[in-house]
């Protein structure tokens, strides 16, 4: 009898798991959870086929891009409260590169710290805002990416005011005197 009882225990609190928090992906994993894909945790077989306001991710990193060791705020959000799993490329989100709510909520606010950069440097968000149990639903957040600020001439300006020169920068200096 107690065969039988632990694989049923077993899979009747791997369906109850209700949020996001309860499996673990990082930002690489986040990229195969797009409208429609399978998902299959939390009882939830598939990723809910539309975008948009049903998870949205917004940033205050502005139009130009961030400045290096600086912080942002990012911030999830959802038409229904579900509860949600953020995740960045580089930088980090609470000294972490993916951060769950340990509840539902419609909105919720992060901070992340910018890594270091140069003008070719940028950084993406994904997102997921889902509960199991008696709202069985998991939404996708369209990938949001912001640039690093790089001024006119090339170089990454870092959140102490200094500027560092790019080697492209040094080497077209170098091709130049050389021609």
């Amino acid at each position: 009898m107690a065969m039988f009882l632990f694989p049923c225990v077993s899979l009747l609190l791997s369906l109850a798991a209700g949020h996001p928090s309860s499996m673990s992906c990082d930002f690489a994993c986040m990229a195969a959870y797009v409208p429609g894909a399978s998902f299959g945790y939390m009882g939830i077989a598939n990723i809910g086929a539309t975008s948009g306001a049903t998870c949205a991710i917004a940033t205050d990193v502005p139009t130009e891009g961030f400045t290096g060791g600086s912080s942002y705020t990012i911030t999830v959000t959802s038409t229904t409260a579900l509860a949600q799993k953020l995740t960045c490329s580089s930088g980090d989100i609470g000294g972490s590169t993916e951060v769950n709510t340990g509840s539902t909520t419609t909105s919720q606010s992060y901070t992340w710290t910018a890594p270091s950069c140069d003008s070719s440097s940028s950084t993406s968000f994904r997102a997921l805002c889902g509960a199991g149990g008696s709202i069985d639903e998991m939404w996708y957040a369209e990938e949001v990416s912001v640039p690093c600020t790089a001024d006119a001439a090339g170089t990454a300006v870092y959140a102490n005011g200094a500027k560092t020169l790019f080697l492209y920068s040094l080497g077209t200096a170098i091709y130049r005197w050389l021609s």
